[in-house]
């Protein structure tokens, strides 16, 4: 039998509020949390596109679902005409420490009452400013407003760090639009200037410049995703290959150990399970180095014989190694009556902590 122990839950869950996920997390998932997001209830469901309207209305891009919307690119004077207001502007709020902050207030007393184990850390996942700029902002504009933007998610992070205790709290770093950059696909990126291996480069770089954010005694982790616009990845992987890479290269910069990292494992997946799974062990080692929490993306609503086929064909490449499991990516998107099949499948298939 599989060693799975342990689940992981990505980010969004299409429930009425906080206090509601919590309560669906302890019910349904006793004894398999180490962490526990706030599902990223009401405006936040969509994963970034909540900052859209964080945004001045002179840097935004008008996007389907995330997907870039073709627009008449902008002339020179207004090029200037907005980097102008840019930098004469105060500087940009993203909401994510107000979030968070509130979200914990629940999250502590839940735990005070005896509903959320001891051991539970609160989980707030926060994109890298790549998921902002690239689908959000005038790709003219996109480089001038990068170190901003940045600025802005590196204050909610403090924020968050001088208020949450740090015991109590792991960060998720959410990277989707990075791994577009990464495969070269959908999202040009405003970096690298058409050079795969300098974008890459440069994903690896803000990667570890915003772990450095993070306190030591503030556990990290990753969440590597190709994206859920419809219930569609923006491109299939064929292996887990380039995840991984990018992972292991960002580790092997980190000046701390990354305490939990999380893989995709598509239904497209399904007919080459293996050959899919088998850059896994070329992390390994890594991961045991850091003493990683490695959890998988193979809990797939519904498809109960998908995601105990991946669990296998994962369990062979590990050589019986431990791991947890997941979906794919947040639950946002899907509707809540599929909430409790989700818990259902993910606690029948892994043992607790």
């Amino acid at each position: 039998m599989a060693n799975v122990r342990g689940c992981h839950i990505v980010g969004s869950v299409p429930l009425a509020d906080t206090e509601s996920v919590f309560r669906a997390f302890t019910n349904g998932l006793p004894h398999r949390l180490k962490r526990m997001p706030d599902g990223e209830t009401g405006p936040r469901n969509y994963f970034t596109g909540w900052q859209f309207a964080k945004l001045p209305k002179y840097l935004q891009q008008k996007s389907d679902l995330g997907r870039p919307i073709a627009t008449d690119p902008m002339t020179p004077q207004e090029v200037e005409d907005a980097l102008k207001q840019l930098h004469s502007a105060g500087p940009l709020e993203t909401g994510y420490d107000v979030a968070a902050i509130e979200s914990y207030e629940s999250f502590a007393r839940l735990k005070r009452e005896g509903v959320i184990s001891k051991l539970t850390r609160f989980q707030v996942c926060i994109p890298t400013a790549a998921n902002v700029l690239g689908p959000h902002v005038r790709a003219e504009l996109q480089a001038a407003t990068e170190p901003i933007y940045e600025a802005a998610l590196y204050k909610a992070l403090r924020t968050i760090q001088d208020t949450i205790p740090h015991g109590e709290l792991a960060i998720q770093i959410d990277s989707a639009v990075d791994t577009a950059y990464w495969e070269g696909v959908l999202w040009k990126p405003y970096f690298g200037g058409g050079d795969l291996h300098a974008v890459r480069e440069r994903i690896v770089e803000y990667t570890v410049r915003m772990i450095e954010q993070i306190d030591s005694d503030v556990e990290v982790g990753m969440h590597n995703c190709y994206g859920d616009i419809e219930h569609a990845h923006f491109m299939e992987p064929t292996s887990l290959a380039a995840v991984i890479e990018r992972t292991a290269r960002t580790m092997a910069k980190m000046s701390r150990p990354l305490d939990f990292v999380h893989f995709p494992v598509p239904r497209s997946a399904n007919g080459h399970l293996e050959s899919y799974c088998a850059p896994l062990k070329d992390i390994l080692p890594m991961l045991k180095q850091h003493n990683t929490d490695l959890y998988l993306g193979v809990v797939h609503p519904g498809d109960v014989s998908s995601t105990k086929r991946m669990i296998e064909a994962a369990d062979k490449v590990l050589d019986g190694n431990q791991f947890g499991i997941a979906t794919e990516c947040g639950w946002g998107r899907i509707p809540s009556e599929q909430v409790e099949g989700i818990l259902g499948l993910s606690k029948a298939v892994s043992k607790p902590l």
